[in-house]
């Protein structure tokens, strides 16, 4: 609504939790060569399904372990706590991790040799 600008090499999709993303679609969306991913969720206490943010917090922890072994940078994926009035916090959160990724380059750790 207040038209905040940020990256527009960036693709938003929506999801009702933090919690109901699978750690499986972040490492399929590296596998098919997406250079890194950010998942916001609400802050802990606020969510709107009591305790998703808090599973999400969880499974991405193991998931920054999981992607280390991997040999994958970490400034690659991305977690972080935004509220729907913080548009200006989202809008400069989206620009660091924009200058992260393009700072580490494009994603070829399983890029196909055959």
């Amino acid at each position: 609504m207040s038209r905040i600008q940020y990256p527009s090499n960036i693709r938003i999709v929506r999801v009702p939790c933090s919690g109901r993303v699978n750690p499986f679609f972040i490492i399929k969306s590296l596998l098919r060569g997406w250079d890194g991913v950010v998942v916001s969720g609400c802050h802990p206490g606020d969510c709107h399904y009591v305790s998703g943010n808090l599973v999400a917090r969880r499974r991405f922890a193991i998931l920054q372990d999981l992607l280390n072994l991997f040999g994958i940078e970490p400034d690659r994926v991305t977690f972080m706590w935004s509220s729907a009035s913080e548009g200006d916090r989202f809008a400069n959160l989206i620009k660091k991790v924009t200058k992260n990724i393009k700072r580490l380059g494009p994603n070829k750790k399983f890029e196909s040799t055959w």
